[in-house]
């Protein structure tokens, strides 16, 4: 080992001596590119790990960097063993990487490093530097005492799993070689320097100090690597206009500390933090799981991003994402490894593309945030139609209350404004009838649509771009032209009928003590509003009378011949009007 580390520091005085390429850039800039290249981020399904391939342009002359290198292996659900160790290696040969510019290794997990072994095992491809958490890495331990667990009572604690050991090994292996050329340099980069992968820039956001407090006082056995977590190096890549947030597995505390420097954490592209794991639990949060904002929430609120990657894995043990992380970000269209593969965004400097190695490029959770009246990837949205009600477009996944009925064709028109860094290229729509499975409909071309009589249902509409798709969804609709059929005034007593209001009325029918009347009728496909009545005493206009809303009445006033109007209203508003045979009760 100390060999080891003598090598570490001849690597660094090399390193200071040459000069290594750091840039400063300021939060929020724009970069001038080459328009001609395109810069992209290749999101490798490694299961329920990180490893991200960057690429500079294209063929030969095309430059690579990796963020992160995957695991050894992960769980499922199935209580099975994945192996993916060599996931990320036989990724950077079947796109014929051989050159590497630089590594970065957000901390030292064997999630996140578990896929080096491969790596600097093949002379065949060569790494100019990686940068990482110091060799001999150091953190912060809680106190035995779970009631002092601060950062007062704490003491330093030395960090070296067995992966992380094997890590080390294979570098130092790789520097010992006589060929120079496979070389590789160990820096700890300084927050807030940068260094460029062509013209694209990222800038480190870390490793900050290492005085990250502990949480989780109940969890104080695993607690101990989760704290690594925080120490994570976040990166911020900007070619052109697009910017991507590259994060690990950092904390809330991590990102407090990233703002507190000042460091700008705005993005278009987040790679959510820890595959979408929760790590605040319920013995944490007194209101329960789920049902509290995530700890990644106070990093997904300042990235402003449109698009998520979660890299989580097939039937991932942990079950991530967790649903308080996706109720977070709802906001964004969210990729998830676990079913969409190895998913890759591209940026030609202005904008973004998302493909998927499975499922095209839709997401696996659209969003939508109805109050700013966008989709993650359309910049405004408008629906126009000649309803009552204003026609809100909603998440694709929300439910939705039928809102809206009519009694004449519907007729809407649908228009959307794309965010910058991407083109609209399509709109699609479809109808789904009620009770209808949404899958089962084909969507069709187009930005206006007619709904005529006797269609209730669903709108559902697709935005198509670049960076992927956006699904919305209108509140439910009906249009009913037909007024309620099979109209009846039923009674207790025989004799009364159920009349047309244009019928001459007789009163000649006699009643003991008491009649009760029970309204019903048909109301088609739009259903039942409310029924009305009024009684109307002989000789009078029944206009002069006003409607009271009831189902069923008892009638008992004696010696008063009347009749009992009644009219059937469905949620369209469509009325039927009838009136029941004259009457009275005797003494």
């Amino acid at each position: 080992m100390k060999y080891f580390t003598k090598k570490i520091i001849a690597v660094l005085l090399t390193v200071m001596l040459t000069g290594i390429t750091i840039l400063h850039v300021s939060g929020g800039q724009t970069i001038k590119v080459n328009a001609a290249q395109t810069f992209k981020v290749h999101f490798i399904d490694v299961g329920a790990a990180d490893g991200a391939l960057l690429q500079y342009g294209e063929g030969e002359n095309a430059k690579y960097a990796l963020i992160d290198s995957g695991a050894y292996s992960y769980e499922t659900t199935d209580h099975d063993t994945i192996d993916v160790s060599d996931r990320v290696h036989q990724y950077l040969l079947d796109h014929g990487v051989k050159h590497l510019e630089f590594v970065v290794l957000t901390h030292p997990h064997g999630d996140h490093i578990g896929g080096m072994k491969k790596i600097l095992e093949d002379k065949n491809i060569t790494i100019d530097t990686i940068y990482g958490n110091p060799l001999e890495f150091e953190y912060l331990e809680s106190s035995e005492d779970k009631e002092k667990q601060t950062e007062e009572t704490a003491r330093w604690t030395a960090f070296d799993t067995q992966t992380y050991q094997t890590f080390k090994k294979k570098l130092e292996k790789r520097n010992s070689y006589k060929d120079a050329s496979l070389h590789i340099q160990y820096v700890v980069p300084q927050a807030g320097t940068s260094v460029k992968l062509g013209e694209a820039v990222m800038t480190f956001y870390g490793p900050l100090d290492n005085t990250y407090r502990y949480g989780r006082a109940q969890d104080a056995p695993n607690l101990n690597t989760r704290q690594v977590n925080k120490y994570s190096i976040v990166t911020r890549i900007v070619y052109g206009s697009n910017s991507f947030l590259m994060t690990g597995d950092a904390q809330q505390e991590t990102i407090k500390k990233i703002v507190a420097r000042g460091y700008d954490l705005s993005a278009q592209v987040l790679k959510q933090p820890h595959h979408g794991y929760q790590d605040v639990r319920l013995q944490d949060k007194p209101k329960g799981r789920y049902v509290y904002d995530s700890d990644h929430k106070y990093l997904i609120d300042r990235t402003g991003a449109s698009i998520a990657i979660i890299s989580n894995g097939y039937k991932n043990v942990n079950q991530t994402p967790e649903s308080n992380v996706l109720r977070d970000l709802s906001g964004m269209d969210v990729y998830q490894t676990s079913d969409k593969g190895t998913i890759v965004v591209s940026s030609d400097g202005k904008n973004l593309s998302v493909s998927a190695q499975k499922g095209g490029n839709v997401p696996s959770h659209a969003g939508y945030v109805v109050k700013q009246k966008r989709t993650p990837l359309m910049q405004k949205v408008t629906v126009q139609a000649n309803t009552k009600k204003k026609m809100t477009p909603l998440r694709s996944d929300a439910s939705a209350a039928y809102q809206h009925y009519e009694r004449k064709n519907i007729k809407i028109r649908i228009s959307a404004q794309a965010k910058s860094f991407t083109n609209l290229k399509q709109i699609q729509y479809k109808f789904v009838k009620k009770g209808t499975s949404k899958g089962s409909v084909p969507y069709k071309t187009g930005t206006t649509l007619t709904l005529r009589d006797g269609m209730i249902g669903r709108v559902y509409v697709r935005f198509v771009t670049d960076a992927g798709i956006d699904e919305m969804q209108l509140s439910g609709i009906a249009v009913d032209k037909k007024a309620p059929t099979k109209t009846k005034i039923k009674v207790n007593r025989s004799g009364i009928k159920t009349l047309k209001t244009s019928t001459k009325t007789s009163y000649n029918k006699k009643i003991k003590k008491s009649a009760k009347f029970v309204f019903s009728a048909s109301y088609g496909i739009s259903g039942k509003s409310k029924t009305q009545y009024k009684i109307v005493p002989k000789g009078k206009k029944a206009s002069k009378y006003r409607w009271k809303t009831a189902n069923k009445i008892t009638y008992k006033k004696k010696n008063k011949k009347v009749s009992i109007y009644a009219r059937f209203i469905d949620k369209c508003g469509n009325i039927t009007q009838r009136k029941s045979s004259g009457f009275y009760i005797t003494k």
